[in-house]
């Protein structure tokens, strides 16, 4: 299977951080997606990541991806039955927060002329909320066994770090006290981007 992703994609991140915690092998290629036009007979929406499988179709969107190397895998499911709505309602709001960053930073690539000072305060106001809301439940994020809740958690959280630079762990010290411990995992260790340009 390969993973086709990019350098700093905190969804494609997420993939991968998945995949070596199942112990699914994949092959990642770190691409230009606005470049890869190869991809769009993959994935027309030309996103990433974008999972081609051994028989040449594909799969993408990144739960949807996780889904999968999920039901392959041979290890314990990361979204088990019980209280399943309620981890995947946390994973939504990661994927909120990640997706509301990612807006703010291309928001601010475009022309100033062009830029929308009042989008980028929505976008902020996104982002705040769900980082309060992640502290107000990361006592339930760190309880129990590995699940697909604490990976996008952790994940979302890092690419914060990575691309807003909120200085958001003074008032979550519960939600930064487990990120500290979380971070040190070897998937997480091992998909860490590089400091960006």
């Amino acid at each position: 299977m390969k993973l086709y992703n990019g350098p700093t994609s905190p969804f494609g991140r997420k993939v991968r951080v998945v995949a070596l915690e199942l112990g699914v092998t994949l092959e990642v290629q770190s691409i230009d997606v606005y470049s890869a036009e190869f991809l769009d007979a993959l994935n027309p929406l030309r996103q990433i990541p974008t999972l081609q499988l051994d028989d040449g179709s594909a799969l993408y969107d990144s739960d949807v991806i996780i889904d999968y190397l999920d039901s392959v895998s041979e290890q314990p499911t990361l979204v088990p039955a019980e209280d399943r709505h309620r981890l995947l309602t946390r994973v939504a709001l990661c994927n909120g927060l990640m997706e509301a960053v990612l807006q703010r930073v291309m928001e601010q690539r475009r022309p100033e002329s062009e830029r929308s000072p009042a989008f980028v305060e929505k976008l902020e106001g996104r982002a705040d909320r769900a980082l309060a809301e992640l502290e107000s439940e990361a006592a339930e994020i760190s309880a129990g066994d590995l699940c697909l809740d604490q990976i996008t958690t952790a994940c979302a959280l890092e690419y914060v770090d990575f691309r807003y630079r909120r200085d958001w762990r003074a008032d979550m010290p519960i939600l930064a006290g487990w990120l500290a411990r979380f971070a040190e995992r070897p998937s997480m260790r091992a998909t860490r981007p590089a400091d960006p340009q």
